[in-house]
């Protein structure tokens, strides 16, 4: 039995790939459906120049994707990879982006300053913040407590907390600021 990709052109319509691929009766579906889904683990995109799809990178992709370039008793006798992520679901994934430490405004704008501005490190130097602010910071975590400067001010630090919740209520607000 000859294989039916191999009598297609080096670069082939989806109608071509899939009356090769399932036959005639069933092109239309797969052309529709399947291709659409296909693409979305790495199916070989149109080639725009040339009007369709690489016919050597779509029969690779199928030997890769049915495990055709494994021989068949080793593919048969390996354990089954576990996934864990696959189990994780939708909410989980999309919590880990979300902000995690719970700052209200005034400290969410306190901690975003003293991020946008790395030599700032008194409460006096930041606009609506008092001592009361930058000490919830450090009890979240957010900032490190440091020695008094010059004038008497307590002075404060960023820690990588402070910096990874700033990221996350950046990703969370899509950069937009919530203030």
């Amino acid at each position: 039995m000859t294989d039916p990709l191999s009598k297609l052109p080096l670069f082939a319509t989806d109608r071509e790939i899939a009356i090769a691929v399932v036959g005639k009766e069933r092109a239309a579906m797969y052309v529709k459906a399947v291709i659409p889904m296909l693409e979305r683990h790495g199916f070989p995109r149109i080639d725009v120049l040339h009007g369709g799809r690489p016919v050597p990178l779509v029969r690779k992709w199928y030997n890769s994707h049915m495990g055709v370039d494994r021989p068949y008793v080793l593919q048969s006798l390996e354990p089954p990879k576990e996934n864990p992520d696959a189990w994780r679901s939708a909410r989980e994934k999309r919590n880990e982006r979300k902000p995690q430490l719970g700052l209200n405004t005034r400290c969410l704008g306190a901690l975003r300053y003293m991020v946008e501005h790395p030599d700032v490190r008194t409460s006096a130097e930041i606009p609506g913040a008092t001592d009361f602010t930058m000490k919830e910071l450090a009890d979240k975590g957010a900032l490190k407590e440091g020695r008094k400067d010059t004038q008497g001010d307590r002075t404060w630090t960023v820690t990588d907390v402070g910096r990874e919740e700033m990221a996350r209520v950046n990703d969370w607000h899509g950069g937009k600021r919530r203030l």
